[in-house]
């Protein structure tokens, strides 16, 4: 019987040293696989937006703890797409508010200072715009933009998605230690 407890006691112990590690590798893992599909998604519409010739939008928004995005043409507003054509990140990968900087819109597709979507844009020939109608030489730095994502039990590991030229160029980024020198607002994803 002494044994046996001695055997529950070394386990319990390693469980107990174990988890936080496995829970953070799990963490990590879900907020990979939410900045890989949202850089999919995006690449997707820009993709879409040259072989039809005309615009279309990646939105993402907050739904609870967890975000959401869909990919479609940018003629149709968020409010009007199916519940099954927003797409579910990983389980409690949430958007970084402060970090994020993509155009802010409501349910539909207006530009506004506290939209409840952030949305990416691309004009018929993959050239990230913040209206549709809009050709790559009259892009605004505006159109341009980053999506961060974070885990709310992952400290200082925002993850982030950069649209960094007005020809589209993305790239996918981490939280730096010093804040952006070149930006007044000290984001640490850039």
């Amino acid at each position: 019987m002494v044994e046996l407890l001695i055997i529950i006691s070394i386990i319990g112990i390693f469980c107990a040293i174990v988890t936080p590690s496995w829970l953070m590798f799990i963490n990590n893992h879900r907020l990979k696989v939410s900045v890989d599909r949202a850089y999919s998604a995006i690449e997707r519409a820009q993709s879409n937006a040259k072989r039809d010739k005309t615009s279309w939008q990646v939105s993402i928004k907050q739904v609870g703890e967890n975000a959401q995005l869909a990919v479609h043409p940018a003629d149709i507003p968020p409010a009007k797409l199916l519940a099954h054509q927003w797409k579910e990140l990983e389980d409690k990968i949430q958007i970084d508010q402060h970090e994020t900087t993509m155009l802010e819109v409501d349910e539909n597709n207006k530009q506004t200072a506290d939209g409840t979507i952030q949305r990416v844009m691309f004009n018929y020939r993959g050239c990230p715009v913040s209206r549709s109608d809009h050709d790559c030489t009259l892009t605004s730095i505006r159109a341009k933009g980053t999506l961060t994502l974070s885990h709310p039990q992952l400290k200082n590991s925002q993850r982030c998605i950069i649209i960094s030229t007005l020809l589209g160029h993305k790239r996918i980024s981490k939280r730096q230690f010093k804040p952006n020198p070149n930006n007044d607002k000290k984001r640490y994803c850039y």
